[in-house]
């Protein structure tokens, strides 16, 4: 089964955020595939009742991500099928569409940076080692032309000073080599297990109003979920840019028209349609779920090469 579930803009109560985390923990768990619509979650620095700002749709979408994460669906090694839906008029709908982009960049960062220290520092460590001079002299650039050249190769190569520094100490003490692990660009890499946006298929929900926007190149404005009011403006267009340029990047996010499927809407005086499950095959009512199955049409087939027609229609 797959389920489309709703999310309040609250903290810890029922239909809460953090309650929606154990719902879909339970949904997981028994292999389970799961959807929600987090555009009543107010934006980053929006008023909280306490009087403190609240941090923002992002922090807690990236704790769902890394609880989804954390659960193999049914039991087995499949991961957890999630989707995330925002509304384009979200104040945090930037961060949303670029969230997988960033985070792409921070997985490049590590496997070239892994890459780069390991080789720096241990070519630091080898110019100790392999030093003629005596005693302390092999640890001193001043004195070793090698760890100079070396040190300023690292330094060049924007190595931090502290690994640096760490490496030589490392050499004074008898060691020979340094482990610095090394990434790469796996899917189910390690670098990839340490940033966020992992787990989820995100969705941004598009009306017909900011399509027209977006070809009459008009100005499309953000709401506060609280107030209602204008939070911040900029160019549909630019928007539209922004999403093209997170598809192409990073594969996310997808797009669904909210104002054609309720259009289809088969149901509309039980309230609009915000979501889907993650497969996007199932959308209706927040709070409901469908049954998925599947037909063998090689069942169907009779002996002689036919299709039972009246056996389909019956099944």
């Amino acid at each position: 089964a797959c389920f489309i579930q709703s999310v309040a803009d609250d903290l810890v109560n029922e239909n809460g955020i953090m309650d929606l985390w154990v719902r879909e923990a339970r949904l997981f768990k028994y292999g389970s595939g799961t959807g929600s619509n987090f555009s009543d979650l107010r934006g980053e620095n929006e008023s909280l009742s306490g009087g403190g700002k609240s941090s923002g749709l992002m922090s807690f979408l990236k704790i769902g991500d890394r609880a989804a994460g954390a659960i193999k669906s049914g039991g087995t090694t499949r991961r957890a099928a999630k989707m995330v839906i925002v509304d384009i008029d979200h104040p945090d709908i930037e961060d949303f569409i670029n969230w997988k982009v960033t985070e792409e960049q921070k997985v490049a960062a590590l496997v070239t940076g892994s890459k780069i220290n390991q080789k720096h520092l241990n070519a630091i460590m080898r110019a100790c080692v392999n030093c003629e001079g005596a005693g302390d002299d092999c640890f001193n650039p001043k004195k070793n032309p090698a760890l100079k050249r070396e040190i300023l190769a690292a330094r060049k190569a924007h190595v931090p000073e502290n690994y640096v520094q760490r490496v030589i100490q490392f050499a004074k003490q008898g060691y020979t080599e340094i482990d610095f692990r090394v990434y790469d660009t796996d899917w189910d890499s390690e670098a990839y297990l340490t940033v966020s946006g992992q787990n989820s298929n995100n969705t941004v929900r598009v009306t017909d109003d900011f399509l027209r926007a977006v070809e009459q190149d008009e100005e499309w404005s953000l709401k506060s979920r609280l107030t209602g009011k204008t939070t911040k403006q900029l160019a549909a267009r630019e928007l539209w840019d922004q999403i093209g340029h997170a598809a192409w990047a990073s594969a996310d996010p997808g797009i669904q028209y909210h104002t054609t499927i309720n259009d289809w809407h088969t149901c509309p005086a039980s309230g609009p349609i915000r979501a889907s499950n993650p497969c996007s095959e199932y959308m209706f009512l927040d709070d409901t779920a469908c049954n998925l199955a599947s037909l063998n049409l090689l069942q169907f087939r009779e002996a002689d090469g036919r299709f039972d027609v009246e056996a389909f229609e019956h099944a």
